[in-house]
């Protein structure tokens, strides 16, 4: 029997894609802005691998080390990687992070994952739902935040 749980949130970020997708990428920086994925490192380019350290929600102490595999990458539109631990039939998940052009200055932020093999129901609660709520926050206020300094410095 397979388990199988769907994590999907998603935020309006006043924010151009490009904007976004230079943030998103910029791993090197997640421990600045990122309460979810507090470290990440590798390559962004299909088939490479990824280290990323998950953080649970404010109220979780859980930390997990994961090495992830990057499987597509549509610049300004679409990152998706999937990572297991020990084997898929104990736990894997399919991340994705997808952009969506609202207009020029408006992007919404697709977060989701899906979890499957045995651990996935264990692992899948509302502290996961609300990780990712706060990743989403994160990732808009540091956008916006260089959405508006962008514009202040046009002539």
């Amino acid at each position: 029997m397979t388990y199988t749980k769907t994590i999907r949130t998603e935020i309006e970020i006043d924010a151009s894609p490009a904007t976004v997708w230079k943030i998103l990428t910029n791993l090197d920086s997640y421990q600045e802005w990122n309460p979810h994925i507090t470290e990440a490192s590798g390559d962004l380019k299909e088939q490479a691998t990824i280290e990323i350290h998950v953080q649970g929600t404010e109220s979780s102490s859980r930390m997990v080390t994961m090495t992830v595999t990057v499987t597509d990458i549509e610049p300004r539109r679409t990152l998706r990687w999937v990572g297991s631990l020990y084997f898929s039939w104990i736990f894997e998940g399919r991340h994705t992070f997808h952009l969506e052009p609202l207009d020029d200055d408006c992007t919404r932020f697709i977060n989701h994952e899906r979890r499957s093999g045995i651990l996935a129901p264990l692992v899948t609660d509302d502290n996961s739902w609300r990780a990712y709520e706060e990743m989403n926050r994160a990732l808009a206020e540091r956008a916006e935040k260089h959405a508006s300094t962008d514009h202040d410095s046009t002539p």
